[in-house]
């Protein structure tokens, strides 16, 4: 009787460290997957390859922008503010000064500070540093972002927003 107690709590405990190495293993490889996707995104050239590739296209997609209004919902207005974006800019580069993914299951979020350079369809160049929080959920085996909030901090004083910001 002894015996079998000890072969079952021997087997149990492998069993929880078996099932721990196995979830970082999960955790390390979804963080990798999502860091991809991010640069993926930040790399698209177009509104039609960043739906396709990044976003999820149920209705639930949603994107807080930098410009009105408050909210792009579903997968349409999703890809009209992204076809805006792309026509009225020339060579858009995004470079993360950093980004943080969290995973747990089948949900992520990745966190980031974005610095973007381009050129207006006037020449004029755009030069800013923003921060940018995208949700996702897995579907089908992929990652696909359901949320993105795209910020910039605001001076209160002057109401106006700091497009150089840096991160502390």
């Amino acid at each position: 009787m002894r015996t079998s107690s000890l072969l079952a709590g021997t087997l149990a405990a492998a069993t929880i460290l078996a099932w721990s190495f196995g979830a970082r293993a999960y955790a390390a490889d979804a963080k990798a997957e999502i860091t991809a996707l991010e640069h993926q995104c930040a790399a698209a050239t177009s509104a039609d390859e960043l739906m396709a590739k990044c976003y999820d296209s149920s209705n639930e997609v949603a994107v807080y922008d930098l410009t009105p209004p408050l909210e792009f919902a579903g997968p349409k207005a999703v890809h009209d503010d992204f076809d805006n974006f792309f026509k009225n800019l020339k060579n858009p580069k995004i470079e993360f000064v950093n980004l943080h993914v969290y995973t747990e299951g089948k949900m992520g979020f990745a966190r980031s500070i974005q610095h973007f350079t381009g050129a207006g369809n006037d020449g004029k160049p755009m030069d800013m540093t923003f921060r940018v929080t995208d949700c996702l959920h897995k579907v089908n085996g992929k990652w696909k972002i359901l949320h993105t909030h795209v910020s910039l901090p605001v001076d209160l004083v002057t109401g106006k927003a700091e497009f150089q910001a840096q991160p502390q």
